[in-house]
C-alpha cells in the first residue's frame, strides 16, 4: 500500500545566500512580522478582518523591513527565495485540491440533505440540541470549513431547534461547537494542512493520532448538550416542521460518498493529494450520474468567458489565504536569517523550555498568544508554526504531538473570542433570522460564549495532556 512519508519540509528559514543584517540588532529583523500583527489587530478592533486587509498588512510590513536591513537588495533577494518556501508550496497546493473538494460538497445541497436526516429522526428539546451538534460536526469533517458550517446551519436550525423545544443559547452553542470539531478534524481543513505541513510530517497521521482528543471532547460536549440543550418550546411545532420540510431535501445525501472516501483513503496512508483527488472525481461521476448536480454546476464557461462552478469558486476562494500564506511565510523567514528566531529559541531554553513538558506548554503558549492577537486562526497557526518546529525538534517531540497542539488550540478558544470572524458571521445571521422569525432571537456574546461546550471541553484537555505528558509518544 502506498504511504505518505513525512515532507522534508524546511522550516521558513534561509537556505543559502547568508544571514540577514539588521540595523538595531536581531531583534529588528522581526519588524515586518511585528508590523503585520499591529496592522491585523487594529483590523480587528475595526471590525473587517478581512484576508485583503491582511494582505496589504503583510506586504506594509515587508516593506518597512527595507528601511532597517543593512544590504537592501540582499533583502529583495531573500524575499523572492523564502516565498518559495517548500512549507507554503504545499500548503498552498493542498488548498487548492481541498478548495475545489468543498466547493464542489458545499454546493451540492448537502447541508439539506443532513439537515433532512434531523427531520425525519423526529427529535426535540435536548435531544435535538444535541442532534446539531452531530450533523453540524459531520458536516464540518466532510467539507472542512468551520465557517460554512455556521453559515449553512444557523438559518435552519437555530429557528427550528428553538420551535422544537431547545435552548437558543446552547443551540447556537453546539453549531459553532460542531464547526469547530471539523475544522480540528477534517483531513481537507486549511487548520489540519497548516499544522502538518509547518510540523514536516503527513497529514494523515496527523488526523489519526488526533482522533482521540477530539472524539473525547467531542464526546463529552455531546453530553453537555443532551443534558443543558432543553428549553421551553412557546411556539406552534408546525412552525418548526414547515421551515424543515422547506429547506430539508435529502438529494445531496450521496455526497457524503466522496467525503467518507476522502477520509478513508487519507486515514489508509494514502498521499493526501490522492485522497483529495479521489473526493473530487467521485464527487465529479456521482453528482451528475445520481442528479444531484448538472457538469455545468461543475464547471462552466459564462457568456462573458468567464470560468464559474463549484470547483473554480471552491479552489479560488482560498487564493487570498493563499497569497496571505507567501507573504507571512517570508516574513517569518526573514526573522530566521536574521537571527531572530534563534535568540528567541535561546531566551525559551534559559526559561520556559527546559523539559519536554516546558516546551510543549511553550508551545500551546506561542499559539495561544498568536491567535489572541490575530482572529484567524490559520493566520495564527503560519505565524507561531516555524518556532513550534524548532521547540519540537529541540526537544525530540513527536511532529503529531507538535501538529495536534497547534491546531487543537486554534480550534478551541478563538470559536469563542468575540473578533473572530465566526462570531461575528453568527451574530449577523442570527439578526437575519429574528428579522423573519420574531421568536428567534440575538444573542450577546456572554449568553453564547459558555456553551461552546466543545472550545471549551478541548483546551483544558490538551494543556492536561501537555503537563501529564499524555499521548506525547505517538502524538
Amino acid at each position: 500500500m502506498p504511504s505518505e512519508e513525512p515532507s522534508q519540509i524546511s522550516p521558513i528559514a534561509g537556505d543559502d545566500g547568508g544571514r540577514l543584517h539588521f540595523r538595531g540588532g536581531v531583534w529588528t529583523c522581526a519588524v515586518p512580522l511585528l508590523t503585520f500583527l499591529i496592522l491585523a489587530v487594529l483590523l480587528v478592533v475595526a471590525g473587517a478582518p478581512k484576508e485583503e486587509g491582511l494582505i496589504l498588512a503583510a506586504m506594509a510590513g515587508l516593506s518597512l523591513g527595507m528601511v532597517f536591513v543593512r544590504d537592501f537588495a540582499h533583502y529583495s533577494e531573500r524575499i523572492f527565495t523564502l516565498m518559495a518556501n517548500r512549507t507554503a508550496a504545499v500548503a498552498v497546493i493542498c488548498w487548492l485540491w481541498a478548495g475545489a473538494f468543498a466547493g464542489v460538497l458545499g454546493a451540492s445541497g448537502l447541508v439539506e440533505a443532513i439537515v433532512w436526516i434531523g427531520w425525519k429522526l423526529g427529535l426535540t428539546g435536548s435531544l435535538f440540541t444535541m442532534l446539531v451538534f452531530l450533523l453540524a460536526a459531520l458536516f464540518a469533517v466532510s467539507t472542512g470549513t468551520g465557517m460554512g458550517t455556521i453559515v449553512g446551519f444557523t438559518p435552519i436550525m437555530y429557528p427550528a431547534g428553538i420551535v422544537l423545544g431547545g435552548d437558543a443559547a446552547v443551540l447556537m452553542g453546539a453549531i459553532l461547537s460542531g464547526a469547530a470539531f471539523g475544522d480540528n478534524l477534517a483531513p481537507i481543513s486549511d487548520t489540519t494542512i497548516v499544522s502538518a505541513t509547518t510540523q514536516e510530517t503527513d497529514v494523515a497521521g496527523v488526523v489519526r493520532s488526533r482522533l482521540k482528543y477530539c472524539l473525547l471532547a467531542g464526546g463529552l460536549a455531546a453530553a453537555g448538550f443532551l443534558v443543558f440543550g432543553g428549553g421551553r418550546a412557546t411556539i406552534d411545532p408546525a412552525v418548526a416542521e414547515r421551515l424543515l420540510a422547506e429547506t430539508a431535501d435529502p438529494k445531496g445525501l450521496p455526497m457524503l460518498i466522496p467525503a467518507v472516501l476522502v477520509f478513508a483513503v487519507a486515514l489508509r496512508g494514502y498521499h493526501f493529494l490522492a485522497a483529495l483527488t479521489v473526493g473530487i472525481v467521485s464527487a465529479a461521476i456521482l453528482g451528475p450520474a445520481l442528479g444531484v448536480f448538472t457538469v455545468a454546476d461543475l464547471f462552466h464557461i459564462g457568456e462573458g468567458r468567464e470560468i464559474g462552478g463549484s470547483l473554480a469558486n471552491g479552489a479560488m476562494g482560498l487564493v487570498p489565504v493563499a497569497v496571505l500564506t507567501l507573504l507571512l511565510v517570508t516574513a517569518i523567514g526573514l526573522m530566521a536569517e536574521g537571527g531572530f528566531l534563534d535568540a528567541t529559541m535561546g531566551w525559551l531554553d534559559r526559561t520556559l523550555a527546559r523539559t519536554a513538558r516546558g516546551a510543549e506548554l511553550a508551545i500551546v503558549a506561542l499559539v495561544s498568544f498568536a491567535n489572541l492577537c490575530v482572529s484567524v486562526n490559520t493566520v495564527a497557526m503560519i505565524t507561531a508554526g516555524p518556532l513550534v518546529n524548532r521547540l519540537r525538534k529541540r526537544h525530540g517531540i513527536h511532529p503529531y504531538r507538535a501538529a495536534n497542539l497547534m491546531d487543537t488550540v486554534s480550534c478551541t478558544f478563538p470559536y469563542m473570542l468575540p473578533y473572530n470572524a465566526v462570531i461575528p458571521a453568527a451574530f449577523a445571521i442570527q439578526r437575519r433570522v429574528h428579522d423573519q422569525y420574531d421568536f428567534a432571537p440575538v444573542l450577546g456574546w456572554s449568553d453564547l460564549a459558555p456553551w461552546v461546550l466543545y472550545a471549551i471541553l478541548l483546551f483544558p484537555l490538551m494543556l492536561l495532556a501537555a503537563i501529564t505528558g499524555l499521548g506525547r509518544r505517538e502524538g
